[in-house]
Order: structure tokens, then C-alpha cells, then sequence
């Protein structure tokens, strides 16, 4: 997957986390790994409206995951923007618009956006691994940032692996790009909060876009 692609995704993670975390009841759709502490301090609050939320959030998470993974696996084996991880962004792109039209036109009750939302980052979140490998995800940054740390210390102790530190770029940008998103939308929240569910919709869109353009270019 080309680098832009995956900046445009990680940015659109980030902007859906602002998004849920500031609106739709404290509760993170994209990094599971806060989510589930979220869930943990529910559970020991006793909060049981969140921990409904980080529970659902969860279980659209793994299902968007599992939806993900059986797309890549029945498509993935012909290079370029191939079309299992291409229907899996297609179907991550109609879910944010959904909840971009119930935000503005329909009165959607939370749950069904948490869940929506979390659906669509499951469905990233195959993709990229698909795309990147176990070591970069763009909805969540405590593996990028240890693999990124790795590469670092590669490229000053080179003697111990040839001096292959395997680049360091990609995952510099997708931390960047995810804090980029949230920041934008907590933006939008505050000043324009019509716009804010916009912009993990268009970000997903350009991403998909530049990837199959890449992709047709490289034939």
C-alpha cells in the first residue's frame, strides 16, 4: 500500500477516535487497547452505560476484524489494490458515510454509531495488516511506536543486523497522522461540528483512491 494511503487511513483512525471519545460517550472505536481500559474502569466504577459502549465498541471492532479478514483472504493474491482489501474499504467507506448521514440527517441512537464506527475500523485495521504487516496499524499507535523504536535503534547499532533498520518513514508518519485526525476533528467539534464526521469519510475515500491510481500506474 502506497505511503500516502496509509497516512490518509491512519488520520481517518485518528479523527474517528476524537469523534466517538468526544461525542458519542467516552468510548474509543479505533484503539482497542484504550478501549478495553476504559472497560476495565467501567467495570470497577460500575458504570454500566460505559461499560455498554466499550463492550459494543469491542465486539463491532472483532467483527469488522473478522468481515476484514475474509475479504483480504478471498482477494488479496493479485498485487497492486487487489480487490478483497479494495471491497473491505469500500465497505469501511459506506459505514462512515452512514454515520455521517445519521449525524446530520436522522436522530441514530449512540449504540448504533459506536457499533457502526467500530465496524469500520476493524475493517481498516485488517487492511493495513494485510498491507503493512504486524508491525504498523493505523488505529493504534503502541505498536507502531515499539516497531518504529526498533528501526531507530537498528539504524545506530547497525553492526547487529547489517545495518537494516527497515526504515523508519512510514510508521514516523502514521503516529503523526493518526494525532493529526483527532486533532482535526476536536477541531471541527468545537467550531464546525457538522463537518467533523466528514473527515474520516473523505480521508478513507482519498486513501482508496491514491491507492488504486497507484496501483493502475504501477500495471
Amino acid at each position: 500500500m502506497p505511503r500516502f494511503s496509509m497516512l490518509g487511513l491512519a488520520l481517518a483512525a485518528g479523527a474517528v477516535d476524537a469523534l466517538s471519545f468526544l461525542a458519542l460517550g467516552q468510548v474509543f472505536t479505533a484503539n482497542m487497547t484504550g478501549n478495553v481500559v476504559l472497560l476495565g474502569l467501567a467495570l470497577g466504577y460500575g458504570r454500566t452505560a460505559h461499560v455498554m459502549a466499550s463492550g459494543l465498541a469491542f465486539a463491532g471492532f472483532c467483527a469488522g476484524l473478522a468481515a476484514g479478514f475474509l475479504l483480504v483472504g478471498r482477494g488479496a493474491g493479485g498485487g497492486g489494490a487487489a480487490r478483497g482489501p479494495a471491497a473491505a474499504l469500500g465497505l469501511e467507506l459506506v459505514l462512515l458515510a452512514g454515520i455521517a448521514v445519521g449525524w446530520w440527517a436522522v436522530q441514530v441512537p449512540r449504540p448504533v454509531l459506536v457499533a457502526a464506527s467500530a465496524v469500520a475500523m476493524g475493517l481498516q485495521s485488517a487492511v493495513t495488516r494485510w498491507a503493512g504487516g504486524s508491525g504498523l496499524s493505523t488505529t493504534y499507535v503502541t505498536g507502531t511506536v515499539t516497531g518504529l523504536a526498533g528501526q531507530v535503534v537498528a539504524l545506530w547499532r547497525p553492526g547487529r543486523d547489517g545495518g537494516k533498520g527497515g526504515g523508519i518513514g512510514r510508521p514516523l508518519g502514521v503516529v503523526l497522522a493518526l494525532a493529526v485526525g483527532a486533532v482535526v476533528a476536536a477541531l471541527a467539534l468545537r467550531l464546525y461540528e457538522p463537518a467533523a464526521p466528514l473527515i474520516a469519510p473523505v480521508a478513507v475515500a482519498v486513501a482508496a483512491g491514491w491507492w488504486a491510481w497507484s496501483a493502475r500506474r504501477g500495471r
